[in-house]
């Protein structure tokens, strides 16, 4: 009772989220080493301890994404995504991969990956050569069969790749490509080759980006593998620097 009132407990929830918001915050300081490529603040361990807890994961999340520079940069963040949430995010990636719960588990993000909101991924579809395609008899969670019939499939979304908003990635993709750019809306029903252009619904290949011997040399640099500061010529050239 608080004043009479009753405290329900998600009023508590929200209640001690906010304490413990408010006490990280006045205690954080993050260090952010020159030569590390993403930060690490100074409760990292609590936070990550905190995130085991069901009811604190997201607030965990939050948090993470505060106090150490946003998706961007989180190195908490993405210990949290791929412990909880089985969503291993390289740096400088960000969209929403990061949304909790959002993404299946299974799905590797590469670095330099920008995804726009609303981005559905599915790894596994209903079962339309069976009798019932209903999930009671191929999702085990739900309580009727003793394990899992129809397998996740994975999903790898490659280095420097663009999804637009509400695009749909289907159980028949594996990998989007390096460099690849999945247009808004788009409904991809199969693997999106490197530097590949593809829209619509279902998706479908509007151009290469680049020619094929530019490609290669792309490929063939690895450039994703550098910080942004070792970039910015490459990126801009030395007349917009």
């Amino acid at each position: 009772m608080e004043g009479g009132r009753k405290v329900t407990p998600v009023c508590g929830r929200v209640i001690l989220e906010s304490m413990l918001e408010a006490v990280l915050v006045s205690q954080n300081h993050c260090e952010v080493d020159s030569s590390a490529e993403l930060r690490t603040c100074a409760l990292s361990y609590f936070l990550l301890c905190l995130s085991r807890l069901p009811h604190l994961k997201r607030v965990s999340l939050s948090l993470a994404l505060r106090l150490e520079g946003g998706q961007y940069f989180s190195a908490t963040a993405r210990k949290i995504m791929v412990r909880e949430f089985g969503i291993a995010i390289g740096a400088y990636s960000y969209g929403s991969c990061f949304v909790p719960g959002a993404w299946p588990p299974h799905i590797t993000v590469g670095r330099y990956v920008s995804i726009a909101q609303e981005v559905r991924v599915f790894l596994r579809n209903h079962p339309v050569e069976r009798t019932s395609m209903h999930p009671f008899f191929y999702n085990s969670k739900l309580g009727y069969i003793s394990r899992d019939n129809i397998p996740e499939g994975r999903l790898s979304i490659e280095h420097d790749s663009w999804i637009g908003e509400r695009a749909i990635i289907t159980s028949k993709c594996s990998r989007i490509g390096i460099g690849a750019v999945v247009g808004a809306g788009a409904v991809v029903t199969k693997d999106v080759p490197d530097f590949a252009i593809v829209a619509g619904n279902p998706a479908k290949l509007i151009r290469y980006r680049f020619p094929s011997s530019e490609i290669a040399k792309r490929l063939a640099s690895r450039w994703w593998e550098r910080r942004p500061p070792e970039l910015i010529l490459d990126v801009l050239g030395p007349d917009t620097c």
